[in-house]
């Protein structure tokens, strides 16, 4: 019995993440338009390579800082095997980055849940999870703001307001805030136990040690991202920009695709990151490759990562066989 439900849940999990990639690789299809060719072309032709392999470096190195930010966050009951959860993560983490709609937070969840045919399922494991995710954007994004404060958030205010919705789009969105408000009221007289229970897990996961420790890895995270793009911006035309000067460039960039519209934030995160890039002095037509290759390094760094824990696993099943 136990062994048909390891086949089933296996079946979910590749039958999920199957469904993520076709939607995923739909999406980049009909998004590919967006990317500029001959700026990205022109901007390999006249890199320097020094300055690149730095930036591919420390983004692998912000990779694993971000697989750890979610891993502190899990309470020790409810973590897999670390090298299980390490790979689950980044997986979930090039899933986010290559779909919509943060989709491989979904496939961290489906992977990680309790296995019914545990011996020792603990109950309750699914709302650690997701609380745990939740949590996770909660230290990321207070973290982003505390560097963005520290590159001089009066600067960033007086123009990153143009990266913001509309007012129109303000209230599309507040209305829709309202729709699911009074949904979660209608049903709270049904679903009270289960959000009282999963309130308590988040409550719980904020007001601990692994919220701090969270929080701590996020400012790294953020600092390693400013640092790529650091060694990016040096690696086409020479730009010295501070770092500083960067950190601004990625809080703003980081508005400009809060709301993943297209697969891997394509098109999206070049513009957004050109237009910041631009306000410390860039011409825009070296502002849109500098762009172009920041994406790239970032996906090269993700995908090295996601590679280097495969191998892991494949060499510790051998060794162990």
């Amino acid at each position: 019995m136990n062994e048909r439900r390891l086949a089933r849940r296996k079946t979910s999990v590749r039958i999920a993440l199957t469904v993520i990639l076709v939607a995923g690789g739909i999406g980049a299809v009909s998004t590919l338009h967006a990317m500029d060719w001959r700026a990205f072309g022109a901007a390999l032709a006249g890199m320097a390579p020094l300055p690149l392999t730095l930036a591919l470096v420390v983004s692998t190195v912000q990779v694993y800082a971000q697989l750890a930010r979610f891993v502190v966050l899990l309470p020790p009951e409810a973590r897999h095997p670390f090298i299980e959860l390490l790979d689950a993560t980044a997986v979930g983490q090039l899933l986010n980055y290559a779909t919509p709609l943060r989709a491989g937070d979904a496939y961290k969840l489906i992977r990680l849940a309790p296995n019914s045919g545990s011996p020792e399922p603990r109950k309750g494991r699914f709302s650690v999870l997701l609380a745990a995710l939740l949590v996770e954007r909660v230290a990321d994004i207070a973290a982003l703001f505390v560097m963005a404060a520290w590159a001089s958030f009066a600067e960033l205010t007086s123009w990153a307001s143009t990266v913001f919705p509309s007012s129109a789009r303000a209230v599309e969105v507040a209305a829709g805030v309202a729709v699911v408000a009074g949904t979660i009221v209608l049903l709270a007289p049904r679903t009270g136990g289960i959000l009282r229970s999963f309130g308590g897990e988040v409550w719980g996961a904020l007001w601990s040690p692994r919220f701090a420790r969270a929080l701590a890895v996020s400012l790294v995270t953020w600092a390693l991202d400013a640092g790529t793009l650091y060694w990016t911006t040096r690696s086409i035309g020479g730009y010295a920009l501070s770092f500083r000067d960067v950190m601004q460039s990625v809080f703003v960039l980081n508005l400009g695709i809060a709301v993943p519209v297209t697969v891997g934030n394509l098109g999206v995160f070049e513009a957004a990151l050109a237009f910041a890039l631009t306000r410390h002095g860039i011409p825009p037509e070296d502002a849109l490759a500098i762009a172009t290759l920041e994406h790239f390094v970032k996906f090269s760094g993700l995908g090295l990562c996601v590679a280097t824990l495969r191998l892991g696993r494949v060499s510790g099943s051998r060794r162990r066989a």
